[in-house]
């Protein structure tokens, strides 16, 4: 399973409420804007999200931890192909999230 860590120097809970407050603006960085994202806070430091695009469905984790923000996720059999592309999407949100101010 790929993980994307995302370095920050902010405190767990600045991290958590960021994600809080902006996890359903992910659904802006699916190309062509055709899908939908799921959320759940498993627990404190670790929310689940399913991204639904083209017919698939994409399980990933975000961990908040001390220094990075720790995304994995698990495509669909013989999507392999596309884990840079999702790869770089996640980055983007990653920084999305806990870049800005807000």
């Amino acid at each position: 399973m790929p993980v994307v860590r995302i370095a920050h120097n902010l405190s767990r809970a600045e991290v958590r409420r960021r994600m809080a407050a902006r996890a359903d603006d992910l659904v802006k960085l699916i190309p062509g804007g055709m899908g939908r994202v799921e959320h759940r806070w498993e627990d404190e430091d670790r929310m689940a999200f399913t991204i639904h695009a083209m017919g698939r469905a994409i399980a990933s984790t975000a961990t908040v931890e001390d220094d990075a923000l720790a995304i994995d996720f698990e495509l669909p059999a013989g999507m392999g192909f596309v884990a840079p592309m999702v790869e770089g999407i996640i980055r983007q949100a990653g920084d999305k999230l806990l870049l800005r101010k807000g």
